[in-house]
């Protein structure tokens, strides 16, 4: 009896508190939380907390662009840009808008095939909102719309940061070999030797013991190194002789290379016309023919290489002829200054565009070498007339580089003290990297 009694005691305060109770009761809790709902967060609730989620939610909002269809590509595999965009899933219409904008900042011959790109296109329409055209790590076009809608181009080029290097060796096996020892690569070593083809032939002069020392710009993307800029200065100290050269620019604004007296360093004729692997045949004039088995003049000397290897114009020139000559095969000949012509026999095949009458610069690509006409091997013949009579190449002096201005070389000569210097403390054991700033690089510039 008395325990139901108390039951009954606590039943009816519990409907008390719940349903009359003010601030208790359910009809209150509901409309306190409703009010809050309306209100906010409670006054008690941090401002920290609050600029929390505010962050929280700007980070986690779409881009614009990233409900794009991306689309990835390459120039490998394919006959040109159009095909490549096409294979993508572009448009035709778009394909054709596209290629016309990239026009405007690209040479559309000068496509490769480690070219890239990607687009960004909408999802609804698959219209391209930006289109990114990669030619190498550092440059590429970028490609969006105006706002007529019409699709523009612009060139975009990645930072470089120059830093000057001083590298310094002893040619052992090979100069390749040693460049490479001093911690850098073929790149520099082919830099090197083109600015002493005028003076050493690379296939027959260099010996074990010479000596190389260069000062360099290296261009670094990040903290990688991506190329070379300009060699500053460069020696080449051996059996051969010793070659120094600077860069540096005159007041005409067209900058190379000089000799410590001042002349360029450019000759009218390379040393040789080809990377060759050896001399097979000099010049001689009661040389036994291998194929004729006759004594017959060889006005001329042979340069053993793989059918295949450029061979360039010795000098500036104009052509003459670009045919076929009996046993010489197919033979290229140059007409140069001073009354020389230079001849280029035993071809795979001509250049191609060449033909007679054109102009030709040094260097210019002519043919390659091969095995036409009466030969043993792949060789190319090179011959020299000065004057309409057969010379020795190996014995062939050209004339010397030009002088600088008076005013020029008097500055040089004023500069050329402290290069010199610079360029001879390099030890020929290692590479060491310069502490100058990297504006000390175009210093020869000022």
């Amino acid at each position: 009896m008395r325990l139901g009694a108390l039951f009954a005691v606590l039943v009816g305060i519990n409907i008390y508190v719940f349903f009359f109770r003010g601030g208790t009761s359910i009809h209150d809790v509901l409309k306190t939380s409703a009010i809050e709902k309306k209100k906010g967060p409670r006054a008690g609730a941090s401002h920290a907390s609050a600029a929390e989620k505010s962050r929280e939610t700007s980070q986690s909002r779409p881009a614009p662009e990233d409900d794009s269809v991306l689309v990835q590509g390459g120039l490998k595999g394919h006959l040109g840009i159009s095909g490549a965009l096409q294979a993508s899933k572009i448009d035709g219409a778009q394909v054709t808008e596209l290629v016309t904008a990239l026009g405007a900042e690209l040479n559309l011959r000068s496509l490769r095939p480690e070219h890239t790109f990607e687009a960004r296109l909408d999802p609804k329409t698959g219209q391209i909102r930006r289109f990114v055209y990669k030619t190498s790590p550092v440059t590429s076009i970028e490609v969006t719309r105006d706002v007529r809608g019409v699709l523009r181009a612009k060139k975009l080029e990645s930072k470089l940061t120059t830093k000057l290097v001083r590298v310094g060796g002893k040619v052992e096996s090979s100069l390749n070999a040693s460049m490479s020892k001093a911690g850098e690569t073929s790149a520099l070593v082919a830099a090197f030797v083109e600015l002493f083809s005028w003076d050493i032939n690379w296939y027959a002069d260099p010996r074990e013991g010479d000596e190389f020392r260069i000062v360099v710009e290296k261009q670094y993307l990040g903290a990688s190194f991506y190329r070379y800029g300009k060699i500053l200065a460069a020696e080449y100290r051996g059996k051969v002789g010793r070659f120094q050269t600077y860069h540096f620019k005159p007041s005409s604004g067209v900058a190379g290379y000089y000799v410590p007296e001042g002349r360029a360093l450019r000759r009218e004729f390379l040393k040789t016309p080809l990377n060759f692997r050896r001399l097979t045949s000099k010049y001689n004039t009661k040389r036994f023919h291998p194929v004729l088995h006759t004594t017959k003049g060889h006005y001329g000397v042979d340069y053993a290489a793989p059918t295949g290897t450029p061979v360039w114009a010795a000098s500036d020139g104009k052509v003459l002829t670009v045919a076929r000559a009996g046993g010489a095969g197919n033979m290229v000949v140059l007409s140069h200054a001073g009354n020389v012509s230079t001849m280029y026999m035993h071809l795979s095949r001509f250049a191609a565009g060449l033909k007679a009458g054109q102009k030709v610069k040094q260097r210019t690509l002519i043919g390659y070498v091969g095995c036409t006409g009466l030969c043993t091997g792949p060789h190319l013949h090179y011959g020299i007339k000065s004057g309409g009579r057969y010379i020795d190449p190996l014995k062939f002096n050209p004339r010397k580089g030009e002088m600088l201005p008076r005013a020029d070389r008097i500055r040089f000569l004023d500069q050329l003290p402290d290069r010199i210097a610079e360029l001879e403390g390099i030890p020929v054991t290692a590479a060491t990297l310069s502490k100058a700033p990297a504006k000390a690089a175009a210093s020869d510039e000022e």
